[in-house]
């Protein structure tokens, strides 16, 4: 099996985990009790929004202990599948190639939970519609990151490095990885190891600027 590794670079990555979709999950129990404290009466309803502010880009976060702030495989796949559509090479991607293991997240600032909710550099706040009504919602934003990644590749001839390498190229410049993507966020340069897994420097510095 052959692998490609890159290095993905890029500003504005939007995070958006989803797990508030569950009524069980913990913040979607915890944002349902705020949103009753904001109806009473007397309520301090800037501070409560604050509280939900806080929530909302905690449940965004894709965390766990041994990698910390992350990028799942499955949506680093499927930014990969969108740029390999670009050239007509998506059904070959799901077919014969696979993403090894979700991807620590490089960046600046705190590098744990609290830390990073209570940093409003990683705060984004947009007004949505639910419904009918339009409502202010945060989310987890994360500027100036890297990750590293790499594609393995099923036997064949079907699909080899060079055409993983423009997949992962049109992936980033068009398409994006994370959430908001067809708003622009998300967008990436990845620069690819060479055959001894070193980045050419001169790529990384191109990526840099």
């Amino acid at each position: 099996m052959n692998t490609v590794k890159f290095r993905l670079s890029g500003d504005c990555l939007m995070l958006q985990n989803g797990q508030t979709a569950n009524p069980r999950n913990k913040f979607a129990k915890r944002l349902k009790e705020l949103n009753k404290d904001k109806k009473r009466k007397g309520a301090d309803v800037d501070a409560i929004l604050d509280k939900m502010a806080d929530v909302e880009v905690e449940s965004c976060l894709y965390w766990n202990d041994r990698l910390g702030l992350h990028m799942p495989a499955e949506n680093i796949r499927a930014a990969f599948i969108d740029g390999a559509k670009l050239s007509r090479g998506g059904a070959n991607v799901k077919r014969y190639c696979f993403v090894m293991g979700p991807a620590k997240l490089k960046y600046d600032g705190p590098q744990d939970i609290a830390g990073i909710v209570a940093d409003k550099n990683f705060h984004y706040e947009a007004i949505v519609k639910v419904g009918m009504v339009k409502v202010p919602k945060s989310r987890a934003i994360v500027h100036d990151w890297s990750c590293e990644i790499e594609i393995g590749l099923m036997p064949g001839d079907v699909i080899d490095e060079k055409d993983v390498i423009k997949y992962m190229t049109d992936a980033g410049m068009y398409c994006g990885i994370g959430a908001s993507r067809t708003y622009g966020f998300g967008r990436f340069t990845a620069v690819a190891a060479d055959a001894k897994g070193k980045y050419p420097k001169a790529k990384l510095a191109a990526a840099a600027k």
